[in-house]
């Protein structure tokens, strides 16, 4: 039973990383939706272009609203697990930036760079 359920949670994160772009649109529309001002980043071995089917999807969202209503809005739309979801204001961007790359999901979104 449990080597069945391994399977299947295997071709669920291979669906999403064959539609990636699909749910980033997701991400982008429903994160806009909320703050058109917010800005969207993913980083870690996605952005690095390193990642395992077991990768986490590293998304960050710049906003000023509270993260769980980021979060949930989310994940009503089912943008959940395998995403790792960070919501930050703009003070705590440059950290980021100072550890990681960070790719911005609107360009990726135009030069469909996945």
């Amino acid at each position: 039973m449990s080597e069945r359920l391994l399977i299947e949670e295997a071709k669920r994160r291979a669906e999403i990383y064959e539609n990636l772009l699909s749910y980033l649109k997701t991400v982008y529309y429903v994160v806009k939706g909320l703050d058109k001002n917010a800005e969207i980043y993913i980083f870690g071995s996605v952005a690095d272009k390193r990642n395992l089917i077991s990768s986490d999807i590293d998304l960050l969202v710049v906003t000023d609203l509270p993260p769980e209503i980021v979060i949930a809005k989310l994940w009503e739309n089912g943008i959940t697990d395998p995403f790792e979801i960070h919501v930050v204001k703009s003070e705590m961007l440059n950290l980021y930036k100072q550890r990681t790359k960070l790719e911005k999901i609107e360009f990726l979104l135009e030069h469909k760079d996945f």
